[in-house]
């Protein structure tokens, strides 16, 4: 399957990385860095990202937007800023089928997700998001990582599936795209608190207290905010 990956970031390259140990994707990592492609194709090494890593062999990388219509499935890997101006500028060149899996975290203006933006703003309708608790630089050591897929066919699941096969990628799913995206930002939210309880008190019963006290937010948070809470 072709795969193109937009954004030759830490997590981009990660996650690019990963994928192409499934021998059955052809995946292409995309930047508009000419140098970074360049050292990518070269020396299997995105040294501005992981500077003591080496890629896998079968990981290549492009700058030619012309590439982009091969693409079957495009994983967007850009901040959260620039992903509907970026998006809008590659559109004409995606297939009119292909499957967009936003991997980035964020909230847009007035709550918005980008999922929802890019399904309203470009007419898109054919996108999921892929999220979850994940280290770049672990996924690059092939550590077993679990990401959450928000989906709406079973095509979409299927799909998504074959290409995280025999990768250290593993899913769980739901069919709440909405509460996904939102537990994506939320989640990096409690970690702060939880950061700070831990240097403040060094208590496991505080930080137990605390969690426990945020599961029960986070559902009524999703919930207000137009998630389900059994997400």
């Amino acid at each position: 399957m072709n795969i193109i990956v937009l954004g030759a970031g830490t997590f981009g390259t990660a996650i690019a990385n990963e994928l192409s140990v499934n021998t059955s994707n052809k995946v292409l990592l995309y930047s508009r860095n000419q140098k970074k492609v360049d050292e990518i194709n070269t020396q299997n090494t995105n040294k501005s990202c992981f500077p003591n890593k080496h890629l896998t062999k079968h990981l290549k990388a492009t700058s030619d937007k012309n590439d982009l219509t091969k693409a079957a499935v495009i994983f967007i890997a850009l901040p959260s800023t620039v992903i509907i101006e970026n998006v809008t500028t590659l559109k004409p060149y995606f297939k009119e089928d292909v499957l967009l899996v936003n991997l980035s975290k964020g909230l847009l203006a007035g709550g918005v997700t980008i999922v929802e933006s890019i399904q309203k703003e470009l007419g898109i309708s054919n996108v999921v998001a892929l999220k979850g608790p994940s280290f770049a630089v672990e996924v690059m050591e092939h550590a077993d990582t679990l990401l959450t897929l928000g989906y709406t066919t079973t095509e979409q699941y299927n799909t998504v599936n074959a290409i995280v096969k025999n990768t250290a990628l593993h899913i769980d799913c739901t069919t709440d795209i909405r509460g996904v995206e939102l537990l994506s930002v939320l989640k990096n939210i409690y970690a702060l608190v939880l950061g700070v309880v831990d240097a403040k008190y060094n208590s496991p019963n505080t930080r137990f207290m605390i969690l426990t006290k945020s599961f029960s937010e986070v559902r009524v948070l999703l919930r207000s905010l137009g998630g389900s809470e059994d997400t």
